[in-house]
């Protein structure tokens, strides 16, 4: 039995006498929950728990017709969402519609924040989404009445797009985070899963890419572009292929042939490459650390142990809002 199994099955042990329980808390914190279009996907979870549950259960009471490759999936399953099911569970009631300004006022400061936006002076706190499906942003702006001054807003929608609104303004960080409403789980990359990890001091680029299929934040990608641009820190994925090319090269030249040589300056030419895309990696790596986008909680897991319906996730999603123009997102 494998270590992580080991976990699943520990973490699942200790859930199960609650698994009922919890199951009919997040149903009904479910009908609470106002039109979004993440609402049907997280059913579809809650059932699947349930039906993962249901199947671990009836192993351990014999049932020999459950396999144990199935029972460790549903360990799997509890392990890596159960974290969801508790959320929604701890729920009482219809969640936070968050803050609102009066129609004058709201679009006063939209048309400020707009305004800021395009002359790069809006610094970004967070974002995050609420049950409602709204991307909301807490973002620093100067203030109207005393530009000098700084003050605290918290936005709907994409602050890059023509429709973000203004829902509220307040003087401090801290007042705009009490104003917020619940932060939903944000979505995933991969609905269907995750690459598998491999071991390694240095990350292996398997292991990059499955922390990007896992991540919800934008941090967390420009954690891993981290790994592949070189620095003074040590050797990165760019810098060995580098060092790969070089030898290749070498090896081809060494065989003192006419086509070891050609094959040897084309080797030389990928290197010059290298350099290039590692300072555009490097761009790509501020872009990210600039952005505070966390993925939309429409993007729900498939289930694993019950059949999606197909009008599920079928829909396309809406085209994007138009862009803003180009900006740098912290205030200078």
């Amino acid at each position: 039995m494998s270590e992580q199994h080991r976990q699943d099955e520990a973490e699942f042990a200790a859930l199960l006498p609650h698994a009922g329980l919890l199951i009919d808390r997040a149903r009904a914190a479910l009908a609470f929950q106002p039109p979004a279009r993440h609402v049907a996907g997280w059913s579809l979870l809650v059932d699947d728990l349930e039906a993962a549950a249901d199947l671990a259960l009836r192993r351990l009471a014999g049932e020999t017709s459950v396999d144990r490759a199935t029972v460790r999936q549903c360990h799997a399953t509890w392990a890596r969402r159960a974290g969801f099911l508790r959320d929604l569970a701890v729920q009482e009631g219809p969640p936070a519609a968050g803050p609102e300004l009066p129609a004058a006022e709201e679009a006063r400061w939209t048309a400020h924040a707009h305004d800021v936006r395009r002359r790069h002076m809006m610094y970004l706190y967070e974002s995050r989404y609420d049950a409602a499906g709204r991307q909301l942003s807490v973002v620093g702006v100067p203030d109207l009445a005393e530009p000098a001054e700084d003050c605290v807003l918290i936005a709907a929608g994409d602050v890059d797009s023509a429709t973000m609104r203004v829902l509220g303004r307040y003087d401090s960080h801290g007042q705009a985070l009490a104003a917020l409403p619940p932060a939903v789980q944000p979505g995933v990359l991969h609905p269907r899963g995750r690459f598998p990890r491999s071991p390694g001091a240095l990350p292996a680029l398997a292991d990059l890419i499955e922390d990007v299929a896992g991540a919800t934040q934008s941090q967390t990608v420009a954690e891993v572009l981290g790994y592949l641009v070189s620095d003074s820190a040590g050797p990165r994925h760019l810098s060995q292929l580098s060092d790969l090319l070089a030898e290749c090269a070498d090896f081809a030249l060494a065989t003192e042939t006419i086509a070891g040589r050609d094959l040897s300056v084309r080797l030389r030419g990928l290197l010059v490459q290298t350099d290039v895309l590692d300072r555009q990696l490097r761009q790509a790596l501020v872009a990210f650390e600039d952005t505070i986008a966390v993925l939309p909680p429409h993007r729900t897991p498939q289930p694993r142990h019950i059949k999606a319906p197909p009008a599920v996730g079928a829909a396309p999603p809406p085209p994007p809002a138009p862009a803003a123009p180009p900006r740098v997102p912290h205030r200078l």
